[in-house]
């Protein structure tokens, strides 16, 4: 009997688009799949759009996420990973289109060797004109994985990996629900840092839809990004993260705290200065922060000296 492969994802208003997504997922050539989808909420037609596919095809089941489980997409997928039943695990996004050939190329190259999941190329489009970049990323892996990774030298979707089941289950390795955004780089950080090996194949088997409402383009990416770098530098040792890594999250950190300040955050970005102080941040990475928790105090009282909430490249 083949193996059942679970594709999970999860959806927030994309009646307009999520059609074309599971029409791609239902071409697979490997057809022994189970399509769960998660919806977060949405407010338009998703619901009644779902319901058809679901009406004429028994391998797609759509939840709706109890109010309980927190709103985003990592709740969404994680909620979505305790209703499935295969033994490989496919994260997509309600936007994006399936390769036929995906889920059939994935086995193979899955089965080729010791491997925990796949990492393949993501080619971007445009229902209208040209994309901005034609890839996620030129290269795909290195000999260095986790430092290029960060510093977006190499790369991956979260739609490409295949994933074994039982790795991601031996490994706890879920998404954090507390992030909004950056919660797929934080997951194949961890892949990573638990020792997932994956294998390489460098056709495209995703296509990437370029449109104005990806999640990538959420308004408050600041505090996403911040958490996310404050992990990385509290793991710096297991990550065995080096000196170019170490200063461009010191730099990006910045960039990004700046930002919480400009938004009139104060209250977050005390929280975030203190963390900064106790965790190994470079010294002129604490007084920086300092210093513009003090200018960010000033504008907020004065309106005044928003221009000074900059940082230096």
């Amino acid at each position: 009997m083949k193996a059942l492969i679970s594709i999970i994802i999860p959806t927030y208003n994309r009646a307009h688009l999520i059609g074309e997504t599971i029409a791609s997922i239902q071409k697979q050539t490997y057809t022994h799949w189970e399509c769960i989808i998660v919806d977060d909420g949405s407010t338009d037609t998703t619901e009644s759009v779902l319901l058809a596919y679901i009406n004429k095809d028994a391998r797609i089941s759509y939840y709706k996420k109890p109010k309980h489980v927190p709103k985003g997409p990592s709740a969404a997928r994680n909620y979505g990973f305790t209703k499935s039943k295969g033994i490989y695990i496919n994260w997509f996004d309600s936007d994006d289109l399936m390769h036929p050939e995906k889920l059939a190329t994935d086995l193979k190259y899955l089965h080729s060797g010791n491997f925990d999941f796949t990492i393949s190329q993501s080619a971007f489009f445009k229902a209208q004109g040209e994309p901005k970049k034609k890839y996620w990323n030129k290269n795909l892996w290195s000999k260095d994985p986790i430092n290029d990774f960060i510093i977006k030298k190499i790369g991956w979707s979260t739609n490409a990996p295949l994933w074994r089941r039982d790795r991601l289950e031996a490994c706890n390795l879920v998404f954090d629900e507390d992030l909004m955004t950056a919660d797929d780089f934080k997951f194949h950080v961890q892949a990573m840092q638990f020792g997932l090996k994956p294998v390489i194949i460098e056709t495209s088997l995703v296509s990437q839809r370029e449109h104005d409402a990806r999640l990538n383009d959420y308004p408050d990416k600041a505090s996403n990004k911040i958490r996310t770098y404050l992990y990385l530098l509290k793991h710096r040792e297991a990550l065995q993260l080096n000196a170019k890594t170490l200063k461009y999250l010191n730099w990006h950190f910045l960039k990004y705290y700046s930002s919480l300040l400009k938004a009139k955050r104060i209250k977050d970005a005390l929280i975030v200065l203190f963390k900064v102080i106790i965790l190994p941040f470079k010294i002129k990475t604490k007084l920086k922060s300092l210093k513009l928790w003090i200018l960010g105090v000033f504008y907020i009282l004065t309106g005044v000296g928003y221009k000074f909430l900059k940082t230096d490249s």
